[in-house]
């Protein structure tokens, strides 16, 4: 790297500055809850001055909020915005899929054995007359495994873009790949991916992605999107939608019945959570203001320090060191981490215990001196 190059560098201090969180601790639990950003605090604070103020935003400032937004959301995913429709989490995005892909009694989905229980309840209770068949990735070829389960021509195949505890990385293009060529709709919890690692919709071309904010987007809980992949906006129904799904411009004349958006936004039922989109957005545009190639680069260099290190103490790494890579690195020192869990916490370190694993789960803003932190702490302990 030449000087140039160095001096256009982002600020790290800076964008530390945007998290309170680091003034009193290490935090490496972004896999579990991310921490707020002062841009998004302030977004929430505006939203609140405004409804205690006018009770509610002018129509136009609404309207407005809602599609920057949204376009926000879809440059970070190099989407369009009528790909994008807003949800309140995850599940509500998986379930959102399944409903509209017109599965019948007796239909297949093949699920990923490994998904996080969100996905595994949306599935087993919401769709009873549907079989599923429960299939192991971890370790394998993707793509092998669906040319393995293509008896009773599957309809949809739903998956985790990164596993929640292996930190396993699923790679999407190839397997997006495989399921278009089959018929099969590509279906992919993305919250332990996006916002991590630099993903390019086109590139990726999968057919949906659900995701919430609570993780890596750094919250808040509550608010999330769905993309829907543009070729598919006329191969699905429409069994969840409301009043909102429509292209109402003013509520003067509340007994027009407008017609439905013909895109992803048709699945926004109603009141939306305002507050949760607006700092959504705000988070956003942090990581696209530090570089998503440049924040993927950072924590893939953090997790590579941090497994260096923790191997060098003698931990078992259940996270595989080749593949695709995300964020996430678990790891065990024998078999009870609970109290080197409670040790760290009470150093203010904060890391999630998992299964019994330390799940570690650094931000681009973290630093090497955090891991140095996180290490000694550690090795204190052990001796």
């Amino acid at each position: 790297m030449n000087c140039k190059e160095r001096d256009k560098l982002p600020d790290l201090s800076y964008f530390r500055s945007l998290f309170p969180i680091t003034k009193d601790r290490a935090y490496f639990n972004h896999a579990g809850t991310g921490p707020m950003s002062v841009p998004a605090q302030r977004a929430v604070e505006q939203c609140i001055e405004t409804y205690s103020r006018q009770a509610e935003f002018h129509i136009d400032d609404y309207f407005a909020l809602v599609q920057k937004a949204r376009t926000t959301v879809a440059r970070f995913l190099n989407a369009e915005p009528q790909e994008i429709a807003f949800t309140h989490n995850t599940s509500e995005g998986v379930y959102i899929t399944l409903i509209n892909l017109g599965l019948q009694p007796g239909d297949r989905i093949l699920v990923m054995n490994e998904v996080f229980p969100a996905v595994r309840y949306v599935v087993d209770h919401n769709f009873p007359r549907v079989e599923k068949k429960y299939v192991d990735f971890s370790g394998m070829d993707p793509v092998e495994v669906v040319q393995a389960n293509l008896e009773k021509r599957p309809k949809a195949l739903v998956i985790d873009y990164v596993q929640f505890l292996s930190g396993e990385t699923i790679d999407l293009e190839r397997l997006a790949r495989i399921t278009k060529e089959c018929g099969i709709f590509l279906v992919v919890d993305g919250i332990q991916g996006i916002g991590a690692l630099d993903y390019d919709a086109r590139k990726m071309d999968v057919d949906f992605l659900a995701c919430g904010a609570a993780k890596w987007l750094f919250g808040p809980s509550g608010a999330g999107f769905l993309y829907i992949n543009e070729r598919n906006f006329d191969r699905i129904q429409t069994q969840h939608t409301g009043w909102l799904g429509a292209d109402w411009q003013c509520f003067e004349d509340i007994t027009a019945h407008l017609p439905l958006y013909g895109d992803a936004r048709k699945y926004e039922m109603g009141t939306r959570n305002i507050l949760g989109i607006h700092a959504l957005a705000a988070n956003v545009d942090v990581l696209l203001q530090y570089g998503m190639r440049r924040v993927q680069e950072r924590i893939l260099r953090l997790k590579s320090r941090l497994r260096c290190l923790l191997e060098n103490l003698g931990f078992d790494i259940l996270t595989p060191g080749r593949g695709v890579q995300s964020g996430i690195i678990s790891a065990r020192c024998g078999d009870d981490m609970k109290n080197l869990y409670e040790h760290l916490t009470a150093s203010n370190i904060t890391v999630s215990l998992r299964n019994g694993y330390l799940r570690f789960s650094p931000h681009f803003y973290n630093t090497e001196e955090e891991v140095d932190q996180i290490i000694a702490a550690v090795d204190c302990y052990l001796r």
